[in-house]
């Protein structure tokens, strides 16, 4: 719901929510309207989380942060569960998993640092560096997420003030670990394609901030 367009108090209220877990009075009256609307697109996913926020009870406060990637990391391991569960019923075995290869060519996996350049350089086989990419991409597109939603904070802070400059700090870092992420995997897709070109610069060189860094979303890069 928090990935489409919403009313502007349901979306403020769907942020707060994701990233801590408190439920808000215009979130609890946002999510009535669409569950008891029949033909909103978001009917049954409002109508779920109205049931969940009854669940609650009085204890509508924040839980913690990040309270939305833990909640997808749980219903993540239920539907695991509940898939092992029903094979285990039906006597069907397990899938092999096809990926990563579970069996391949020998791993080689080496790495050169140079302090007075400051590059390290690695080495892969192409099977590891596959898997490696893949990793990078998909760590790249939680920080876009991450950046998206921290730019929709933002917006609901009053120009000038320290939540909206911490906010913005917050997304510039986003912008610039995703943007070496981003030239990593695209480095690699015009090595192994010579039909693609790669400029790293169109990538890295996003401005750095100087607005307060004193919150607990900040970390190292």
């Amino acid at each position: 719901m928090a990935a489409r367009p919403q009313h502007p108090m349901l979306a403020r209220g769907l942020a707060r929510f994701a990233r801590t877990g408190e439920i808000s009075l215009q979130l609890m009256t946002q999510l009535r309207i669409h569950a008891r609307s029949g033909n909103h697109p978001d009917h049954a996913q409002a109508a779920r989380l109205t049931r969940y926020v009854a669940s609650r009870g009085p204890r509508l406060g924040p839980i913690g942060e990040n309270f939305g990637h833990a909640c997808h990391q749980i219903d993540r391991a239920d539907l695991m569960l509940a898939d092992l569960r029903q094979r285990a019923w039906e006597g069907t075995p397990a899938p092999t998993p096809s990926w990563p290869e579970t069996d391949g060519p020998q791993i080689i996996a080496a790495a050169r640092d140079d302090p007075q350049g400051q590059t390290v350089t690695l080495i892969l086989d192409a099977t590891t560096a596959n898997a490696v990419i893949f990793a990078i991409a998909g760590h790249a597109d939680e920080r876009e997420a991450h950046l998206r939603e921290v730019q929709r904070h933002a917006r609901t802070w009053p120009e000038g003030s320290y939540g909206r400059q911490n906010r913005q700090a917050i997304a510039a870092r986003e912008t610039r670990i995703a943007a070496r992420l981003r030239a990593v995997e695209h480095a690699y897709q015009a090595a192994t394609d010579p039909g693609i070109s790669f400029n790293p610069s169109e990538l890295i060189g996003a401005p750095h901030t100087s607005a307060p860094m004193a919150d607990r979303e900040i970390e190292l890069e």
